[in-house]
């Protein structure tokens, strides 16, 4: 079904084909819902004006399909028909109706039993004949498995520059809890990139939860690259076959063949491993063509909805200097280096370190994460403050910028935006978290503030508040029978402003309250009237101004992740 109808800038028809909905959006372009000639459903992707202007996006994106074509039908949804509309590229693709993994996973529970197993060998038998056709996917997760009606399809193969042979070296591509050790060293994927990233997805349908987990990507990261995968709760049967394939050598792991061969009952060749991602292409063992991988610039089309992570692209290899402007999310480089963890970004150096000598929080296992590059279940579609009636938005996503916004105002003075997860129902889950997300004020903004809620119940309102005041007041509020209160005395800290984002992290565990900004503790507090357990339970931003007086504080929030206290 459709994510959402067709806005009026939506094109009604492209080429024979009427479309009727959105089934999903991002940074790149847009897939649609369409019916053809015949009254059959089809799935358009149409490459966004922006990106069409480019000669080398146009040929890309078309590569995808001539690439499509010759894969194996079982290998992904089956290419139809490519063209023009208006100058924009388009592809058409089979329909496949059903939910993504990711969200199956997090509206349903984990995968046990036969269906497990049926879902790693549909997907390893795809992913073996990807490999034998040459081709790298690069970012192989939960969000890009459909689980359709005839079984399990993977789909947004990054299969653009198959045909290129001119992949671009030391750069970085995929999503970041998915991505192998060798990826974040800057070396050139390769099949056994893949076979990482098929045994995490494979780890988090069996568990629910990432092997490698932290409370923010660069924990998530340096997880990877350091930690052995926590594979508990993962069946006795397939936990050596998932350790044998997240080993941190490429050259260790097995191939995506052989291991088919052992998931189906032939032992004989578990021993034989996937090309290293460094290798040159005229050692691949196969004979239909070297191995060669997506570029970053091609974006994931996909109708999934929220995944444990997002996918996120870099350019070259090399670190910036610090400039001190706030980070862009869009593409990042990874440095890791001993004691000090970094995601180098195309603005400058963001660091989730110690200062002023003092450590940031360590959280549990990671719960959520999003970096807001396409839109996922949080409320509001796009941010449009300046709409007319109801199609007036103070919350949503702003896909170009890669963030989610939120106004406050006279209307909306305590504007809270949710976390899909943990989901409303699940109080358990999100009383005790680490909730952490990157904000950065509009220059419109007046008297106010942003920050983050924990325990937070919609209906009543209740639940706590960590405030960063525009003037640089910290506070930890609970809001309870209509009433807020400090918990503890405010503390003055260096307030945000545009062109400043900052990073607030805050602790909800038992009474004890605590509050982090840009990894300094501000607050840290044990509440002696603390909320009772309620029926809702959720984490959340928030942007807020005085309630008298007017005014407008729009706020906009990046890299949000949940996990558990630590």
């Amino acid at each position: 079904m459709p994510r959402r109808p067709l806005d009026p800038g939506d094109p009604e028809r492209i080429g024979d084909h009427r479309l009727v909905g959105v089934l999903g959006e991002g940074g790149q372009g847009a897939v649609y819902l369409a019916r053809d000639a015949s009254g059959g459903q089809v799935a358009i992707k149409l490459l966004h004006a922006r990106e069409a202007a480019d000669a080398t996006s146009r040929r890309r994106f078309l590569r995808e399909a001539e690439t499509a074509r010759g894969l194996a039908l079982f290998c992904t949804a089956r290419v139809l028909d490519a063209g023009s509309h208006h100058g924009r590229p388009y592809i058409v693709t089979e329909y496949i109706p059903g939910p993504s993994l990711a969200t199956a996973v997090a509206e349903d529970g984990p995968r046990t039993g036969s269906g497990l197993h049926r879902l790693a060998v549909a997907t390893l038998t795809s992913l073996a004949a990807i490999h034998r056709a040459g081709i790298v996917h690069r970012d192989f997760k939960p969000g890009n498995v459909i689980l359709g009606p005839e079984g399990p399809v993977v789909i947004d193969f990054g299969i653009a520059s198959a045909a290129d042979h001119t992949v671009t070296g030391g750069g970085m591509a995929g999503t970041p809890a998915f991505i192998a050790p060798e990826q974040l060293a800057g070396q050139r994927p390769g099949p056994a990139s893949d076979v990482f990233s098929w045994a995490v997805t494979i780890a988090y349908a069996a568990t629910g939860r990432l092997p490698f987990a932290g409370p923010t990507v660069p924990a998530v990261l340096m997880a990877i690259s350091a930690r052995e995968p926590d594979l508990s709760g993962v069946p006795a049967d397939l936990r050596p076959l998932l350790e044998a394939c997240l080993a941190k050598d490429p050259a260790a792991r097995p191939a995506a063949s052989a291991l088919l061969r052992a998931l189906t009952g032939d032992d004989a060749a578990t021993g034989a491993t996937a090309p290293a991602a460094t290798a040159p292409a005229t050692t691949s063992p196969f004979s239909t063509a070297p191995f060669t991988s997506a570029p970053a610039t091609t974006a994931p089309f996909t109708t999934a909805a929220a995944d444990p992570a997002r996918t996120v692209v870099s350019g070259g290899a090399g670190i910036p200097a610090d400039t001190g402007n706030p980070p862009s999310r869009r593409r990042w480089l990874l440095g890791l280096a001993a004691g000090v963890t970094a995601v180098l970004v195309a603005g400058g150096v963001l660091l989730y370190a110690s200062r002023g000598g003092e450590a940031g929080p360590r959280g549990g296992s990671l719960l959520y994460g999003d970096d807001f590059g396409d839109r996922g279940n949080w409320d509001g579609y796009t941010f449009d403050p300046d709409a007319a009636g109801d199609q007036r938005t103070t919350r949503g996503y702003e896909i170009e910028r890669g963030v989610y916004t939120v106004r406050a105002d006279s209307t909306d003075p305590h504007n809270v935006a949710l976390s899909p997860v943990p989901a409303k129902t699940d109080a358990a889950a999100g009383r005790d978290v680490l909730v952490g997300v990157t904000a950065e004020p509009r220059e419109d903004s007046g008297q106010g503030g942003l920050g983050l809620v924990c325990r937070w119940d919609e209906d009543v309102p209740s639940g706590y508040a960590f405030l960063l005041g525009l003037d640089g007041t910290a506070r930890v509020v609970r809001r309870s029978e209509g009433a807020s209160l400090d918990v503890v005395p405010p503390v003055k800290a260096a307030p945000p402003s545009a062109g400043r984002a900052v990073r607030l992290q805050a602790s909800c565990r038992g009474s004890r309250l605590t509050f982090w900004i840009d990894g300094t503790r501000v607050l840290d507090a044990e509440d002696a009237h603390p909320l009772p357990p309620g029926p809702h339970s959720q984490a959340g931003v928030l942007a807020r101004v005085p309630e008298a007086g007017g005014g407008v504080v729009t706020v906009s929030f990046d890299d949000f992740s949940v996990s558990k206290a630590g």
